[in-house]
């Protein structure tokens, strides 16, 4: 297949829900259907709220899956115990609410309260439909597979272009006509994808547009972007530094060579 163009067009599909009370809202489907604004806004202002209690149970489970086989039986043992500590109680009280939180946060037309009910919002979501729905946008988000590369992106009908395949044909002024480049890389490697539409601003252009300041004023278009096609950003970004570690590590052994063999001859 060829990959030199493919049509990334994002097409929201968002999907539609009714309420009891004849109201209706939507939900996101697919990566598509989230922009980047909403995903930085959620690991920042909501997941940090996630009662102790699933934090355990995440950690847990990440242990086991990780671990050897010596240790997995332990480890699996460990983590049904975190869940099996989750009381009726504590679902009440921390676990549906943060649900609520959740979904209200990705959802169009539906707030926490309306979810949680109350004497102004009557009996609430059914519980069922709320860990259906807090399980959806847990699908969504864990499980991102690396897409098939392309250097071009069709955004609401406009091309943009990403540098050509992996920067094996790319000069290197593209990666440094702006100073903060490599500074916003790191912080994206440290878990701040406040960095990636700042990256974006430099990476990601017209066909053959060449650096300017101007261009660092699309951060807030690039922000209003569908994850799925940052994530081809963050992709690409990935496999650059995968390259750039394997183009250091070649070097320094060439050098450790060269020693070794001015060493022989002296």
């Amino acid at each position: 297949m060829n990959t030199d163009k493919l049509n990334l067009k994002a097409e929201r599909k968002m999907q539609k829900y009714n309420t009891s009370d004849g109201g209706q809202f939507t939900y996101p489907e697919t990566l598509a259907d989230i922009t980047l604004k909403q995903y930085i806004d959620f690991v920042t202002l909501v997941e940090p709220t996630k009662p102790q209690e699933l934090v355990n149970i995440q950690n847990a489970y990440y242990e086991y899956f990780e671990a050897g086989e010596k240790e997995a039986e332990a480890l699996e043992q460990k983590y049904k115990a975190e869940i099996e500590k989750l009381t009726d109680r504590i679902m009440i009280k921390k676990i549906y609410p943060y649900y609520a939180r959740v979904v209200s946060f990705f959802a169009e037309g539906l707030t926490e309260q309306q979810i949680l009910g109350g004497k102004k919002h009557g009996d609430g979501m059914n519980l069922g439909h709320l860990q259906y729905l807090y399980s959806c946008i847990l699908e969504i988000l864990n499980n991102v597979e690396e897409p098939e590369y392309s250097n071009v992106i069709e955004v609401d009908g406009e091309l943009w272009y990403l540098p050509m395949r992996y920067m094996q044909k790319s000069k290197l002024i593209e990666y440094a006509e702006a100073s903060q480049f490599e500074a916003n890389m790191k912080d994206l490697e440290n878990g701040n994808w406040l960095a990636l539409p700042k990256i974006m601003c430099v990476l990601v252009r017209k066909e053959d547009e060449i650096y300017s300041d101007a261009l660092m004023k699309r951060e807030e278009m690039f922000l209003n972007w569908s994850l799925e096609n940052c994530l081809r950003v963050s992709f690409f970004l990935l496999k650059r530094s995968e390259i750039s570690n394997q183009n250091l590590q070649a070097y320094t052994a060439a050098q450790a060579l060269g020693r070794l063999k001015q060493a022989s001859k002296n």
